[in-house]
């Protein structure tokens, strides 16, 4: 197996990769708009030296025309139009001289210089007595800018050409660019989810696993920064459990220390509670006999979920109605406080299951003296059995103090209790983990609803029997 990559040289190559290619692209763009533009600034002088050739060819004409006019009819209008052709000639042939030319065109320009310049001495500016008016003069100027036109009008074409055959490449560039980018994009895409974001989510649900199932430990893969967090994750989890383990195997120790007195306390207040001579014996036997019976679910507790923990705790299922359970639980506790009202409903048609009567009873029993016990200022604590979608609920609801929102979160971790106005209430934050644990074990869900200040409601579910199990 090869060496995992790094986040920094997974990124380093990426960002290499797509920097080469981002520069690519911007060579290629920068070629191709110095290229477009030095043949557009091509293709405009070719274009001005076209006009000016035509024009310098249209200025030969008139001003040939008008000077033949005005030598046979003498009217001024003709040699108006002579003077502005002459003066048109002239600007036309400037423009000419100042346009940028190839080595051919600046031949052909100075030979029809030369030619117009001839023309113009022996013709235009000669006085008029002593003008010599060839055919032969205007034929050759005539024919020195057609020459020049023409080579004006191939360089043109060819400028042209080139623009069109330059266009094609920078396409074809642009097009490769673009397959470039579309390629590269989703195989950046596809390595960066395979490099980073699937071991994170294979990180995470480990996390979300080993929450559910302490024994779950996050998978070290991927980058080897994130094995080096999976590995220290796992490290700190080990670690936990340890500890846990050592807490558990102490607390253990102490619970099987603790029966024995515990044992004979509630024989000895048993024993006073009968033989009590008044009244206020009895109750103060009564109170001693409820504390013991605390201490004794207590030490319960700890001995359950070190069993849990163990891997040897075992469930004795029957089927049964769950309507005597819940009955029963709510007789038990009935009477238990004076402020508080413990309340049963039930449904008129038996609601079969299958569970382990001791554990359910157990179950019921830690909600509703939670129920009880977190409500300091009493009120009604009200059971609740029905039947939703294949399921028996069972609900415990109290108008006690609450769980604010920063503890809810681990309610259900052991040793974990509320640091609010509960703090003072008795016990070691067992209860509920081992209740938890038993519903999970009867393949059920234990969740609640809390609000601050006004109670909580605790409810269980599970499964009904298949055959005969109410609807």
């Amino acid at each position: 197996m090869g060496r995992s990559p790094s986040l920094r040289s997974a990124f380093l190559f990426l960002g290499t990769g797509l920097s080469a290619l981002a520069l690519v692209l911007v060579a290629a763009l920068v070629v191709s708009v110095v290229w477009l533009s030095m043949l557009s600034t091509e293709l405009r002088h070719a274009l001005d030296g076209d006009r000016a050739a035509m024009e310098i060819q249209t200025a030969l004409h008139r001003a040939a025309r008008s000077q033949e006019l005005y030598r046979d009819t003498r009217e001024l209008r003709w040699k108006e139009d002579f003077e502005e052709s002459e003066a048109r000639l002239e600007r036309w042939l400037d423009v000419a001289r100042r346009l940028p030319k190839s080595p051919e065109a600046a031949e052909s320009f100075s030979r029809l210089d030369a030619t117009v310049e001839t023309l113009r001495r022996d013709v235009f500016v000669a006085p008029f007595g002593e003008r010599s008016v060839r055919l032969q003069d205007f034929l050759d100027a005539e024919a020195a800018s057609n020459a020049f036109l023409d080579v004006i009008d191939r360089e043109a074409e060819a400028a042209i050409q080139h623009a069109e055959s330059w266009s094609r490449i920078a396409i074809v560039l642009a097009a490769i660019g673009i397959f470039a980018a579309a390629v590269c994009l989703p195989l950046v895409s596809a390595f960066t989810r395979r490099l980073v974001y699937l071991p994170i989510i294979r990180l995470r649900r480990g996390l979300v696993a080993h929450a559910k199932d302490p024994k779950e430990r996050v998978p070290v893969a991927g980058p080897v920064e994130l094995q080096a967090i999976g590995a220290d994750v796992n490290a700190l989890m080990d670690l936990l459990a340890a500890r846990r383990a050592q807490q558990l195997t102490f607390l253990s120790g102490v619970a099987h220390d603790l029966r024995n007195p515990i044992t004979a306390l509630r024989a000895a207040a048993q024993l006073s509670e009968r033989k009590a001579e008044t009244e206020d014996q009895r109750q103060q036997a009564a109170r001693v006999l409820r504390h013991v019976d605390r201490m004794n679910r207590l030490v319960g507790d700890l001995l359950d979920v070190n069993r849990i923990e163990a891997g040897r705790f075992e469930l004795r299922p029957v089927e049964g109605d769950l309507r005597d359970v819940v009955r029963d639980t709510c007789s038990l506790y009935d009477g238990a406080s004076e402020i508080h009202d413990v309340r049963c409903t039930l449904p008129g048609d038996p609601v079969r299951a299958t569970f382990d009567p001791t554990r359910i009873s157990q179950v019921l029993g830690n909600l509703v003296s939670n129920g009880i016990k977190y409500a300091p200022e009493g009120g009604p604590v009200d059971v609740r059995l029905s039947t939703s979608e294949g399921w028996a609920v069972i609900e415990v609801e109290d108008r006690g103090l609450g769980i604010p929102p920063e503890e809810q979160s681990f309610v259900f971790e052991p040793f974990r209790r509320s640091k609010g106005p509960a703090e003072g209430i008795p016990g070691v934050g067992l209860g509920l983990s081992v209740a938890r644990r038993l519903v999970l074990a009867h393949h059920g869900e234990l969740e609640f609803e809390s609000t601050p200040g006004e109670g909580s409601t605790f409810r269980i579910r599970l499964p009904l029997e298949r055959s005969g199990g109410s609807p």
